[in-house]
């Protein structure tokens, strides 16, 4: 590339694209050497009701998800004026969206940052950004952040609903080249 690779610093690098129909998860065991990656998520739906949206993350290849050490907080608004904030100290995911509806048309999209997953010295962040219909088909949207707060390897990324709804929807992986 230009100067020496300059050029493709920032590009966007696609790892995997998946689509669920009606899955527990969606699961990315492939991360590659990127500091940071980005995760997209279209048109998400849920089997049961008022599901929000997830991210965990696992040490051993994808063998088992980690179920405690997460941290978020984020705000979030919608269509008829409503706006507040939604926080945990101590929960078993990153939420990264408010609950989506399951009737037609209520569907969910999403964007995260996921930063330092491949630094054993380093806790692993997330920032997002949703939108999607909730169970009254009013808009609603979020902004936040969370911590996986314990400095490990990360080397896959689970996508779900929080509690256990089955997914459905496209959800791609992108690692940010650095050289």
């Amino acid at each position: 590339g230009l100067l020496g690779g300059v050029a493709d610093l920032g590009k966007l690098e696609l790892i995997e694209t998946q689509t669920a129909s009606a899955s527990s998860s969606i699961d990315f065991t492939t991360l590659g050497s990127y500091n940071v990656h980005f995760l997209t998520l279209n048109d998400i739906s849920t089997s049961i009701d008022n599901e929000q949206i997830q991210v965990r993350f696992s040490n051993d290849s994808g063998s088992t998800y980690e179920t405690t050490n997460y941290q978020y907080a984020f705000q979030q608004g919608n269509a008829s004026g409503s706006f507040n904030e939604v926080k945990s100290t101590s929960d078993n995911a990153i939420d990264i969206s408010n609950p989506i509806g399951n009737a037609t048309n209520e569907k969910g999209n999403a964007y995260c940052y996921l930063y330092n997953l491949g630094d054993s010295s380093k806790y692993s962040f997330v920032t997002h950004q949703s939108s999607l219909q909730n169970n009254s088909n009013v808009f609603t949207f979020t902004f936040g952040s969370g911590v996986y707060a314990v400095a490990e390897t990360i080397n896959a990324v689970r996508v779900l609903l929080d509690n256990s709804s089955n997914i459905t929807g496209t959800v791609s992986l992108y690692g940010i080249a650095e050289s």
